[in-house]
């Protein structure tokens, strides 16, 4: 009997310990949440060439600062500058044909005006020519032939008026809007733009990361070739549970221990909530993806957030995605709870070292 109630005793003690533990542990994780699932993220930007050719000139080397639009290296320009020449000739020649365009168009209007007044001259004879054939002062084979002559004027004006009509159809009164020009000017600025695009410029300020990168390289358009990676801001990305995102303010401090150094605890604060993460988005042609669970209680879902850390040249050493843990000091700074987060990070970082 005695023994019973020891076991009751015993058991009702793990239970209501285990209750406790529960609501320290949702308690702590709830004023000082914590994960092991962060990473150190740089700002890098990858390098690509926007034209295809052969590497001629590199300009930098591996681990060498650059600032922004900094010529990195250029591709052998000697095919785009004969593109670009012909596509100058070619813009000319179309400035020179709008030219002639005009000129041929005053020229035919003069001689339109011409015609129509030798028309209009060859009218009035005619009808003197009637007056004098009804007197038989001239003979009809004179009549005939001045009809004839009219005719003929006519003709001549009509497709002079033709010639010119078929000119102004082609000349636009605005010059810039005719369609050759347009083509050309088109072709001179793509054409510019590859010659401007065989030097290429640094896109951001940072350190060169390149590896088996050389002279008369065959490159393709649009294809990464090396990086450049800013160090002077140190983000840390890490995932904590969703029902922290109130609590989850910008500049609330945070501890970070890194995998790379797991002898040093490094300080940081929070920038930002990602507001969009990859289950947060779907293309038009597919269906929300929902993984099943057979679990009563699903796992919580989790929320990516950014954390600027300190500047340390230790950080710098390490490669972008090194690993780190991560844990938020109280968000209205007490002392009790900033105590137990500083525990319990320094026994993660007795644990990285062990394991």
């Amino acid at each position: 009997m005695i023994y019973k109630k020891k076991a009751i005793l015993i058991y009702v003690g793990i239970f209501f310990s285990f209750l406790v533990f529960l609501f320290l542990s949702v308690t702590f994780q709830m004023n000082i949440p914590y994960s092991s699932r962060a990473f150190l993220e740089y700002q890098i930007a990858p390098v690509y060439s926007k034209v295809s050719g052969s590497v001629d000139q590199i300009f930098v080397k591996n681990g060498e600062f650059v600032n922004i639009h900094q010529p990195l290296f250029s591709v052998d320009n000697k095919l785009y500058k004969a593109s670009y020449t012909s596509a100058l000739g070619q813009y000319n020649e179309a400035l020179d044909s709008i030219k002639t365009l005009k000129s041929d168009i005053e020229k035919n209007k003069i001689i339109v005006e011409k015609n129509r007044n030798i028309y209009l001259r060859n009218k009035k004879e005619l009808t003197k020519f009637e007056s004098l054939y009804k007197k038989s002062f001239i003979s009809e084979i004179d009549l005939d032939n001045m009809r004839t002559k009219v005719l003929e004027s006519e003709k001549t004006l009509k497709n002079s008026e033709g010639i010119l009509d078929n000119l102004l159809t082609k000349y636009k009164t605005n010059e810039d809007s005719t369609p050759t020009l347009l083509i050309a000017e088109g072709a001179l600025e793509k054409a510019r733009i590859n010659l401007q695009d065989t030097t290429i410029l640094s896109p951001i300020n940072g350190e060169v990361v390149m590896d088996n990168f050389y002279q008369n390289t065959s490159i393709k358009e649009n294809t990464p070739l090396f990086y450049i990676k800013n160090d002077n801001i140190l983000k840390v990305n890490v995932d904590l549970k969703e029902k922290n995102i109130k609590s989850i303010t910008p500049d609330r401090r945070a501890l970070i221990l890194f995998d790379g150094i797991p002898g040093i605890i490094f300080k940081g604060t929070v920038e930002n909530i990602s507001p969009i993460l990859a289950q947060g988005y779907s293309t038009s042609s597919s269906l929300v993806n929902i993984p099943t669970d057979n679990r009563w209680i699903r796992d919580n879902g989790k929320i990516r957030v950014s954390i600027i850390a300190e500047n340390s040249k230790s950080i710098k050493h390490l490669s972008s995605g090194s690993m780190a843990s991560v844990i938020l000091l109280s968000e209205t700074n007490n002392i009790f709870y900033n105590f137990l987060a500083k525990i319990w990070i320094n026994i993660i970082m007795v644990f990285n070292y062990v394991y």
